[in-house]
């Protein structure tokens, strides 16, 4: 199988199948001898900020010298982005080997996975063929029924900020929401939260109905307001000790603290991490399309649901400069309210987007934003880009944002933009 044969096979799997669950993922597992079963992991959820948090964590253990595994989604440019060890993608040669084995295994049992199952399946194997130490899995959507919950026994979950998103698949409410997301908790495991105080309780309760305490993580500080040598710098404070990090965006410092509770519940099992790792990571890792600076005066920011649109302009605001705004978004998200939002205190907003189905059309996206700031209509999203570029005033940034799709696609066009 060859790397174009690989990825066209992993999209060709239906989304979703039915009956909905993990038990076909388990046999398919056991057929490929339960690699699942082999590891160590850190198990992360949550609304937003979850794939942050699972970067530094891994980071983190990496930094100490353990061979770390990570699994998030989606990816920015590129597949292999979603398996990675020790900070490398997985070669292509390794994805073609796993995904024909997989796909052979499957097949060969007449076991009906969903395509993130499947790769789910793929990772868990790369991870134990690659004897990682641990590995660090980011939840896909939701918790209860995600594919990375055949986790048996996580040394830590975590759970990270809850809000509105995929309410057509997990609740109409934060409390439902919450509830699908609190199902990755497991009987006697450290659970570690960073999410909003309006639903602790539901945490709570079902940690204590597992026989987990949970540890909910403080409110950290900017690095600017440390008040011992600091002040200016990057990164935050929390709990009276600062923390270099190098993601930017004020959203970040949430992730940080999260994570820092995570390493602590780690050390309460004996795992060995040192302050000097726990800096290391912290100062070294790396996470596309969150607050990213592509260039000095260009952010891309991957926020797609109204909670990560609302830190995403707090950032903005926060830098006290002229901001403009290219946007697109898929049409299940809550656009018009997203887009209503960034608009607000923006320079202009340009309406975008991507040759894809479920994309929102430009011209709609500008309508959610009239009234509200200059706008202008741009279906290409190059050009969308150039026209910001060209239209920011001095000292202004332009801000990428609406859709990780749109992301990764900004990201490929401005590397090799002149």
């Amino acid at each position: 199988m060859m790397y174009d044969e690989a990825i066209e096979y992993i999209h060709s799997i239906p989304k979703f199948v039915r009956p909905l669950g993990n038990a076909d993922l388990e046999r398919l597992l056991a057929v490929l001898g339960n690699p699942h079963k082999k590891g160590q992991y850190i198990h992360v959820a949550g609304t937003n900020g979850k794939g942050s948090t699972a970067a530094i964590i891994a980071r983190i253990l990496m930094e100490q010298g353990y061979k770390t595994g990570l699994y998030t989604s989606p990816f920015i440019e590129v597949f292999n982005e979603r398996i990675r060890v020790n900070g490398e993608n997985i070669p292509d040669a390794d994805l073609c080997d796993i995904t024909e084995r997989v796909k052979r295994a499957a097949e060969d049992n007449n076991l009906a996975v969903s395509e993130f199952a499947f790769i789910t399946a793929a990772a868990f194997l790369y991870f134990a063929e690659q004897k990682c130490d641990f590995a660090v899995m980011e939840v896909g959507m939701g918790g209860r029924l995600d594919a990375t919950n055949v986790i048996e026994k996580p040394l830590v979950s975590v759970i990270t900020s809850i809000g509105l998103d995929h309410t057509q698949y997990l609740g109409e409410t934060i409390e439902e929401i919450a509830a699908e997301k609190c199902g990755i908790i497991k009987r006697g495991c450290p659970v570690v939260s960073q999410s909003n105080a309006a639903v602790r309780e539901i945490i709570k309760k079902a940690a204590a109905d597992m026989d987990a305490d949970p540890v909910f993580a403080d409110d950290p500080a900017d690095g600017a307001d440390a008040g011992n040598g600091h002040s200016g710098a990057a990164g935050f404070v929390y709990k009276g000790r600062y923390y270099p990090l190098a993601l930017k965006g004020g959203y970040q410092k949430y992730n940080g603290a999260a994570a820092v509770e995570a390493v602590n519940a780690l050390r309460k099992q004996g795992v060995k991490i040192s302050a000097a790792a726990v800096d290391a990571g912290m100062r070294n890792v790396t996470w596309p399309a969150r607050f990213e600076f592509t260039r000095s005066n260009v952010i891309i920011d991957g926020a797609h649901n109204i909670d990560g649109i609302l830190a995403l302009k707090k950032s903005l605001v926060g830098l006290k400069k002229p901001y403009g705004i290219v946007i697109a978004m898929m049409s299940d998200k809550a656009a018009a309210e997203c887009v209503g939002k960034i608009a607000e205190g923006a320079e202009f907003i340009i309406a975008s987007e991507l040759d894809m189905e479920r994309c929102e059309g430009a011209e709609k996206i500008a309508e959610y934003a009239d009234d509200l700031t200059r706008v202008i209509t741009e279906p290409d999203y190059k050009r969308a880009i150039d026209a910001g570029l060209d239209m920011l005033p001095k000292n202004g940034v332009l801000c990428v944002c609406g859709s990780l799709y749109l992301a990764g696609a900004a990201r490929g066009y401005l590397r090799n933009m002149r």
